[in-house]
This record gives structure tokens, C-alpha cells and sequence, in this order.
């Protein structure tokens, strides 16, 4: 068996304990296509933020990278975005295409493909806008290197992207094998800021990184979670 498959495996097992079965758009993404890519003002009204050309917007393309069962991708095409995903786990596309064929959405379960990130399968500069919720983080930094060249390969020129990261303070830089919870077998990569900006290199400028940190002040140790989340523009250069 070789890596991909025992990942692929690992992940269908988390998402068939349910604990990330998840079917409302992370705030911070929210905020991303809010701040960057088209703002929402009213019922059925928006005001684009990206500077495209009419002719561009006509054929804007999104990719989540990470889907799940789809609930980026349905917040994406809320906003008009033509969205697309791709999601390790067979498990999660099955079940997300089951999702959208309910809403009478046939055509977002058709652009819902197995996949990993370190081989998307799609031309290069594809896609005006990626998003990636806690995908990069949760495989061997190596592993989410490639993912991250293919993320840029397959991005327009100028194009935007937002991920977001794992850190922890007192550590650094390192990964490690989940243990318990519902993603029991994966592994999890902690970043520094340092860590982050030398991860994403120079095929990509960092318009925005905003870190949150978010204590239980009911837990004797005082225990926290803390994420980095990353606005990161493609720089126009070929990858």
C-alpha cells in the first residue's frame, strides 16, 4: 500500500466517524471572499472586490482544495463563483454529491472530484481564487508542499488564495501523528509565522495573515487552539 492510499484510507475513516462532517462555511473564508473577491450587500446584491474585467468575471472559476462533503463549495456558488472541489476521501464525495443532487444542484455534484493535492486535475491557471481549510495542515509538510506547487500551478496570474495553518507557540515548526479524535491516524503540522512564510516561498505574497488564538477559561490549564489564517496572492511568475 503505498502513501496516498493509507492516506486515503485514514481520512475515509475519519470522515465515517462523522466528526467532521460539516455543512456551514468557516468564518474566516466568510471573510476572505467578503474582503478580496466579491462582498455581499444586500439580499441578492454584490459588489466585486477583485479587479477582473467583465469579460473575466464571466469566466471566473473557484477551487476548494480540501472539499469535504461541499459546504465551501456551496457558499462559493451562493456568492456566484463557479465553484469546484476536490477531497481525498472517496467517503466525503460520495456523501457530498449526495448533498447537492438533495438541493437539486446536480451540476455542483458533477464539479465534486476525487483527488489528492499533490495531483489536481485541472490545466494550469484554471482558477481566479483558492481556498483551503484545514488541508495543508494536516498531512506531512513535505506532502503539503507539493499540494501548495499544485495549488499555484493550477491559479491564475494575480490570482488568490487563503489557507490557513496550525501553530503553537511554545513549539514551532513541527508535525506529528493524531492520536485520538475523529482524525485518528492523520497527521497534524504545527507553522510559525516564519515557518509559513517560508512554506509559501516566493511564488506567493502574503496580503494578510491574521492569527487566532482561542482559550478555554474553563480548562485548569488554561488550553488553547491557535490558527494562523493566510490571504496570499500569486505573484506573476511561471511555476
Amino acid at each position: 500500500m503505498n502513501f496516498e492510499t493509507l492516506r486515503q484510507d485514514k481520512w475515509n475513516e475519519a470522515y465515517e466517524r462523522r466528526g467532521n462532517i460539516l455543512f456551514y462555511p468557516h468564518e474566516e473564508i466568510v471573510r476572505f471572499i467578503n474582503k478580496y473577491v466579491r462582498k455581499r450587500t444586500g439580499i441578492s446584491d454584490f459588489s466585486d472586490v477583485m479587479p477582473l474585467s467583465a469579460s473575466e468575471w464571466k469566466e471566473f472559476a473557484s477551487l476548494d482544495i480540501g472539499c469535504g462533503i461541499g459546504r465551501h463549495i456551496r457558499f462559493l456558488d451562493e456568492f456566484g463563483l463557479n465553484p469546484y472541489g476536490i477531497d481525498l476521501s472517496d467517503g466525503a464525495i460520495e456523501e457530498g454529491k449526495r448533498w447537492m443532487r438533495s438541493l437539486h444542484r446536480p451540476d455542483l455534484a458533477d464539479k465534486m472530484t476525487v483527488a489528492s493535492v499533490t495531483k489536481l486535475p485541472f490545466e494550469d491557471e484554471s482558477f481566479h481564487i483558492c481556498v483551503s481549510h484545514s488541508v495543508l495542515d494536516c498531512m506531512p509538510r513535505r506532502t503539503a508542499k507539493k499540494g501548495l506547487d499544485e495549488a499555484f500551478r493550477v491559479l491564475k496570474k494575480n490570482g488568490l488564495m487563503y489557507l490557513d495553518f496550525y501553530m503553537d507557540d511554545k513549539k514551532g515548526d513541527y508535525e506529528e501523528p493524531v492520536l485520538s479524535g475523529f482524525d485518528e491516524g492523520t497527521i497534524k503540522s504545527f507553522f510559525t509565522v516564519q515557518g509559513i512564510k517560508e512554506f509559501i516561498g516566493d511564488k506567493g505574497t502574503i496580503c494578510e495573515l491574521k492569527i487566532i488564538r482561542a482559550e478555554d477559561a474553563m480548562a485548569g490549564s488554561m488550553e488553547y487552539g491557535c490558527r494562523a489564517h493566510a490571504a496570499v496572492r500569486k505573484n506573476g511568475v511561471s511555476v
